[in-house]
This record gives C-alpha cells, sequence and structure tokens, in this order.
C-alpha cells in the first residue's frame, strides 16, 4: 500500500515535470516569470484580505514555533501568488536573492514543479524535496505545501513551509495540514459570524426603516433597544432611551404589561408619551422563544394623526376638488374664485351661502386644497341628514361603554378624524340648538370631549360651514344661535343661483358632457341649436346639480331629450309642494324608448335628490324607503350626488 502510495506521488511529480518542460520554463531559470508591480500586488492583497487576516495570527504561531529552525512559510492566494513570507531571516533572505516575494507567482508556468503548484494543481497536501522540484535553484530545498479551501470546497489558498533540502522531515508536512485545517476552521467560523451580523444588519435596516416606533424592553422594563423612528418621532436620541425605566417616558406601561401577560391583547389602544403631546396608538407584546420562555417584551407605536389620515384616505374623506375643477365665464364666479383663493389658506372659518345645488361642497374642497392643510382630511359632516340624536357622537366621539349598542373600544368622532385638516359642515342651518351650543364651546376652545369620556381632546381643525338657508333669518326666528353664527361667518362666500350667472352655463354643460360621455362609455350627443338655446334660458332651480344631472339623461338617451307638444323645456321646474310627487315628475320625454324598472328607479332616485337637494332622509321619506334602502340603491345604480 505504501508502495502504491510512493508510486503514486512518484507519478504526480512527473507529470508536473513534463507540464513544466511544455510551459518552457527551463531548468537554469532562478527567478519566477510573473510577478506583480507594486500598484497590481496592493490590488491583490486588498482582495484577498479576509484570507491573510485569519492566517496571519496562526501562521505567526507556526513561525514562532519554528524559531532559527531554517524554516520559513509562504502563503498564496488560489492561482500561487505569494500574499505573505515570514520566517527565519537567513533563509527568508536566500528566497528574496531568488525573487520568492510578495506578488511572485509560484505556479507550474512561472517557476515550473514545487509543492506550492503541486498542492493547488493536484488539490492535495504534497511534500517535494530537493530534485523533486523542476529548476535547479530550488534543489537545495525542501517545502511541503497544503490547499486552503473554503466552506463550499474551492480552493482560496496555500500554506507552504521551505527549508534546507538536508531538513526533509515527514511531520513538517503534518504541521502544515494543522495549520491549514486550524485557518479553515477560522475561515468557517468567520462566514457564520458574517452571516450573523448580516441577517442582524438586514434586521436592524429593517427595524429602523419601519414607519412606526419600536422599542424592545427587557424583564426587567428597562429599554433594550429602540428603532430610528422611534427617536425621529420623539425627537430624542437613542442613547437617552437605551437602560432607561419605560414607564419614566411611557406611564400606561404597567397596564399594557399587566394585560399581556394575562394574555390580554393591546392593540391600538390610545395613549402618550410622557415628553410629547402627540397622541399615538400602542400595541404591546411578549417575546418568546420555542419553549415559550418570555425573553421581554416589544411595545410599537404610531402616529394616531397618521391612522386617521389613512382612514380618511380609504373612507373618502378627502378632497378631490381644486379650483381648477371649477369652470366659470361670468366675472362674478371668477372674482368669487379670487377671493376663495385669497381665503384659502387663512385658518380663518368660512361661512359658504347659496341655494341647493350651487357647488358649495365643491368651493370647500378647493379651497381646503389650496390650504396649507391639503394633506391632512377633509371631513364632511352633513347636519341635516344625521338624527339629531346622533350627531352629536358623529361630531365627538365616544368613549368604550358610552352608550348601548357603542362600538367596542370606543370611536372618534368628525372633529378628530379632521385633525390637521378641514372640517365640512354641510347644512348647518338644521343643526339643533343644544348641539350648536357644544360646536361653539369646541370652536373657541380647539378641544373636545368625547360621550362617556372625561378627557379633554386637543383638535386643531379649520372649520368651513355651509347653508342654503338665509341664518340671520334663522337667528331672528330663534332658530339658530347668534353667538354661533357670528363665530362661523368670520369670512363669508356668496355663490349665486346659476340663473344669475348665465354665462357659466354653457362651459359646465361642455365639461359635464365630456365627463358623463367617458363615465357612461358613450359618445358625446350633437345639440342642436334650439336646445342649446333653452338650456342657456332656462332659470335651473336645481343650480348645477340639476344641469349636471340633465347633462346624465342627456348622454344616457343620446340627446334624444327634445321640446314636449306645449313647447316646453324638458328639465323639471321648481314642483308644486302641494301636489302628490308622481312618477310624471321624472318622465324625461313622451317618445323615449321602455324602460326596464331599474332605469326607471334610478331616474327615481336621481330626480328626487335633485329635488330635495340632495337631503337623504327627505328623499327616502318621498320615495317611500328607509334610509338604508336609499343608501343601496345609489350604490347599486353607480348615482353621484353633488
Amino acid at each position: 500500500m505504501e508502495q502504491k502510495s510512493k508510486n503514486s506521488l512518484k507519478k504526480i511529480i512527473q507529470e508536473s515535470h513534463e507540464r513544466s518542460e511544455n510551459y518552457g520554463v527551463e531548468k537554469n531559470r532562478v527567478y519566477p516569470g510573473k510577478i506583480l508591480n507594486n500598484k497590481e500586488l496592493q490590488k491583490r492583497l486588498l482582495s484577498n484580505k479576509v484570507l491573510i487576516d485569519i492566517a496571519n495570527p496562526i501562521l505567526i504561531e507556526l513561525n514562532e514555533f519554528l524559531v532559527d529552525s531554517g524554516f520559513f512559510i509562504v502563503l498564496t492566494d488560489h492561482e500561487g501568488c505569494i500574499l505573505k513570507v515570514l520566517g527565519d531571516k537567513r533563509t527568508i533572505h536566500e528566497a528574496e536573492l531568488l525573487n520568492m516575494v510578495s506578488g511572485a507567482y509560484m505556479d507550474e508556468k512561472s517557476i515550473g514543479t514545487n509543492a506550492m503548484s503541486v498542492a493547488l494543481s493536484e488539490n492535495m497536501p504534497i511534500q517535494i524535496t530537493s530534485k523533486e522540484h523542476f529548476i535547479s535553484a530550488y534543489h537545495r530545498w525542501t517545502c511541503s505545501a497544503s490547499p486552503i479551501h473554503d466552506i463550499s470546497g474551492k480552493i482560496i489558498g496555500c500554506v507552504n513551509l521551505t527549508g534546507n533540502s538536508k531538513l526533509v522531515h515527514p511531520h513538517t508536512l503534518g504541521m502544515i495540514i494543522s495549520a491549514v485545517q486550524a485557518i479553515e476552521n477560522h475561515l468557517e467560523n468567520h462566514n457564520i459570524q458574517k452571516q450573523l451580523y448580516d441577517t442582524n444588519m438586514y434586521a436592524f435596516s429593517m427595524m429602523n426603516n419601519l414607519t412606526y416606533g419600536v422599542f424592545a424592553i427587557d424583564l426587567n422594563d428597562d429599554i433594550h433597544w429602540v428603532n430610528d423612528t422611534a427617536c425621529r418621532s420623539l425627537n430624542i436620541r437613542r442613547m437617552h432611551l437605551l437602560d432607561r425605566p419605560i414607564d419614566k417616558i411611557f406611564s400606561d406601561w404597567p397596564k399594557a404589561k399587566k394585560r399581556i401577560l394575562s394574555n390580554i391583547s393591546f392593540v391600538d389602544e390610545e395613549g402618550k408619551f410622557l415628553m410629547d403631546h402627540e397622541k399615538y396608538l400602542f400595541n404591546a407584546l411578549t417575546i418568546k422563544t420555542k419553549e415559550n420562555e418570555i425573553l421581554g417584551f416589544l411595545l410599537t407605536f404610531r402616529a394616531l394623526s397618521r391612522a386617521i389620515r389613512l382612514v380618511n384616505k380609504y373612507t373618502g374623506m378627502q378632497a378631490h376638488f381644486t379650483f381648477d375643477d371649477i369652470y366659470c365665464k361670468s366675472s362674478t364666479s371668477r372674482n368669487l374664485i379670487r377671493y376663495a383663493k385669497t381665503v384659502a389658506n387663512s385658518p380663518t372659518t368660512i361661512l359658504i351661502s347659496g341655494e341647493s345645488g350651487t357647488g358649495k361642497e365643491v368651493f370647500a374642497q378647493a379651497i381646503h386644497n389650496a390650504s396649507e392643510r391639503k394633506e391632512a382630511g377633509f371631513v364632511a359632516v352633513n347636519c341635516g341628514a344625521i338624527s339629531p340624536t346622533l350627531i352629536e357622537s358623529e361630531l365627538f366621539g365616544y368613549d368604550h361603554g358610552a352608550f348601548t349598542g357603542a362600538q367596542k373600544g370606543g370611536k372618534p368622532g368628525k372633529f378628530e378624524l379632521a385633525h390637521k385638516g378641514t372640517l365640512f359642515l354641510d347644512e348647518i342651518g338644521e343643526m339643533p340648538l343644544d348641539m350648536q351650543i357644544r360646536l361653539l364651546r369646541a370652536l373657541q376652545e380647539s378641544r373636545i370631549t368625547r360621550i362617556g369620556g372625561e378627557k379633554e381632546i386637543s383638535v386643531d381643525v379649520r372649520i368651513i360651514a355651509a347653508t342654503n338657508k338665509n341664518l340671520e333669518d334663522e337667528v331672528n326666528e330663534g332658530r339658530f344661535r347668534l353667538d354661533l353664527y357670528y363665530r362661523l361667518n368670520v369670512i363669508n362666500l356668496h355663490i349665486p343661483p346659476l340663473r344669475k350667472r348665465r354665462e357659466d352655463i354653457l362651459p359646465l354643460m361642455k365639461d359635464f358632457l365630456k365627463h358623463k360621455a367617458q363615465k357612461l362609455k358613450k359618445n358625446i350627443p350633437d345639440l342642436n341649436e334650439e336646445v342649446m338655446n333653452k338650456m342657456n334660458t332656462y332659470d335651473w332651480p336645481g343650480n348645477v346639480r340639476e344641469l349636471e344631472n340633465f347633462i346624465e339623461k342627456l348622454v344616457i338617451f343620446d340627446g334624444e331629450i327634445i321640446t314636449d307638444n306645449t313647447d316646453s323645456f324638458t328639465p323639471q321646474k321648481t314642483p308644486d309642494k302641494s301636489k302628490p310627487k308622481s312618477q310624471s315628475n321624472f318622465d324625461v320625454t313622451e317618445n323615449i324608448k321602455l324602460k326596464s324598472l331599474g332605469e326607471i328607479e334610478k331616474e327615481a332616485i336621481i330626480f328626487t335628490l335633485s329635488q330635495t337637494g340632495n337631503n337623504m332622509t327627505q328623499t327616502a321619506k318621498t320615495l317611500g324607503i328607509s334610509r338604508n334602502a336609499l343608501y343601496q340603491k345609489i350604490k347599486k345604480h353607480g348615482i353621484n350626488k353633488i
């Protein structure tokens, strides 16, 4: 067996000699054929920095063992380029005379057969002595080398021990193999540590880029770790939070801890930090091992205002119209828009007056979007569409258990939802007197209290109110408080009816035709001059809302809305309230084709909405259905309210 091994080794060396000869290496060669210049060497050393740093202490320890032995140690990369030489000074000097220095290549093409070249090419530890070297200059030496592998088994370098050929001994190869094994073990540990570091950095990066604050709390209730978002939210440096008791900044922590230790959820609970007036939503949970052992706690928080903006975004509590969406040609409308733009960015309360259907909410939304509050919510409340028993909870919200049927955990009111934004109080003249008192107090103090609650909540809300009534008359009749009227009527915008700004009719009509045709996926109908003239001279008692609804019918019926036998214009005139409403009130024309029940139902709803000024309660009552049924049918038919 030993003889076979010797024969195999002899064959390997012989084949290496043959390759060296084929590469054109001369036996009398003294110096390696390839040596890097200083710039190239520095680049090579940098690319092998991990290998050098890990191997260096092991090679130094080996070198101390070999002091005055006549040996020197060589570390190469995977191509045989020398990265480091250390050992006996006298022997190193001899090697330097042969240019065995950092940057020199010890592969077969460069210097012929040697232990380093064979170890790398055959991927095996090997000892080459005396004349087994290809060039004569190396016959004086014995060399023992072993390749170094990374964790995947790939060769990344080589360690070689060189000394006088008279000192040849099998143990020298054993020492090199042991040194290489130590290097490979350290490389594996380094890789594991790097993976752990990368994983931790990935986790920290992920946690620091979350949009909500995170506290990791130990079993002693001290802050163990905090993410960047928390520091930014509280405007405090991490060093001032770490190792600090959490209840020193969050007084509700004992309550939160007690609940989660009792397996009761602590989710989206409102609260404050002691050093901050902002309200936050808090979540707390335990950190456990696989064996269910509690290691600590996690406390997360996010600004309540951000959560409210998110709610407003997905519940439609946002302003969609801008002043660019208001089509006008009359000087009256242009002056009104110019004035509205001037006051838009003021925090002052605005009262918008005008008949039903003139577009008061459109103006309110445009004012909001032209102000610094445009990034916050635009919350609209129709004071005439909410029952007197519910309007208080709608505006001010309620706490948990405030009344039978109250939502668990309570509910914020419209004032809270509009925080930092705009609260639009439509049909303000319909608000009950007792609610007017609470509204006035909220406007004066900028604070509200939820129903069933005790804590006062600060709110920063810009109020825009709208009415189709003459509030001065309402004050004189005792139906509206004078002090509230003066509080709301700081800036007044009166939107004239469409009949008093006829120049706006055609621009509005063209805009509605374009948008309704696009929405209904139909062509814009051609209108003859007679119809255009009649539209321009009609009084439009329902104002812009009536015009829009009429244009929608016009598009649906491809413009086939014509004058009837009495030569009266098709749009409905103001209904006689003394007469009961009937189906004839929303008949469009005598020559319309037969319709389905669904189409008739949709037209009935549209017509009644236009005549009641979008009052849902009155519309439902007129149609003989409940408010919930009316909302469902509006959604079913895709009816847009103005």
